[in-house]
């Protein structure tokens, strides 16, 4: 279990809402609303490269690690992070898997950076 200080990223869950019509018949485009703001241990995996479709691509990877609680228990897959502060802050991520602790204390997220949401 992480202590309160390794808990030093301020992260905001956001979730995908779909676009609705004009009412025109022309559909608008989806958007992401917040869902929880909360302070998370973060391990980045730096320096990953992949070769994908002929090409080098670059992306960040991490585990995020967050207090288990309501609001955390109901984040999806479907869902990304944005970091709110410090030096990754403004980057948004991807979510690939979400591990709850054996103790049912914590969640960790596995973060994808550099794909498309």
């Amino acid at each position: 279990m992480l202590s309160a200080g390794q808990r030093n990223h301020r992260v905001r869950f956001e979730r995908r809402v779909p676009g609705g019509d004009d009412g025109y018949g022309n559909p608008l485009p989806e958007t992401w609303t917040p869902h929880a703001t909360v302070w998370a241990g973060f391990r980045p995996k730096f320096g990953r490269e992949q070769l994908e479709a002929g090409r080098l691509e670059s992306s960040m990877q991490g585990v995020l690690t967050v207090l288990s609680f309501a609001a955390t228990r109901a984040i999806a897959a479907d869902s990304r992070v944005v970091f709110l502060a410090g030096p990754f802050k403004d980057k948004a991520c991807q979510i690939r898997s979400i591990v709850p602790a054996p103790d049912n204390r914590e969640i960790e997220f596995l973060l994808e950076e550099g794909k498309a949401l």
